[in-house]
């Protein structure tokens, strides 16, 4: 009987912890994208119905403040260490800035 030496390179043998961080870098890469714009454009709705009385300076504002939202998010989802914690970062205030949005414009 032959016995064959195959040599397995280190890459392959951490490959399951390399891809395991790829996904997680590609989750988090969508969530700040998705997760930011989902956000930003609740929030610039909200901003907007709260300073409903001056039409112009609230879309504006709304407008400079979501561009503002998105690019905190984005820096915030790859700054914190647990991805657990980035998801519900981004989720958490979204869902309450949507209640309040359905309350406040009725």
């Amino acid at each position: 009987m032959v016995s064959e030496n195959i040599k397995v390179s280190p890459f392959d043998q951490k490959r399951p912890l390399y891809m395991k961080y790829r996904l997680t870098i590609l989750y988090r890469f969508v969530l700040a994208i998705f997760g930011g714009y989902a956000l930003a454009v609740v929030s610039s709705l909200l901003l907007s119905v709260v300073f409903s009385s001056i039409p112009a300076s609230a879309v504006m504002s709304a407008t400079m403040l979501a561009f503002i939202i998105h690019c905190a998010v984005f820096i915030w989802v790859f700054m914190v260490n647990s991805t657990l914690k980035a998801s519900l970062g981004v989720i958490i205030p979204l869902i309450i800035f949507t209640i309040i949005y359905k309350i406040m414009k009725g």
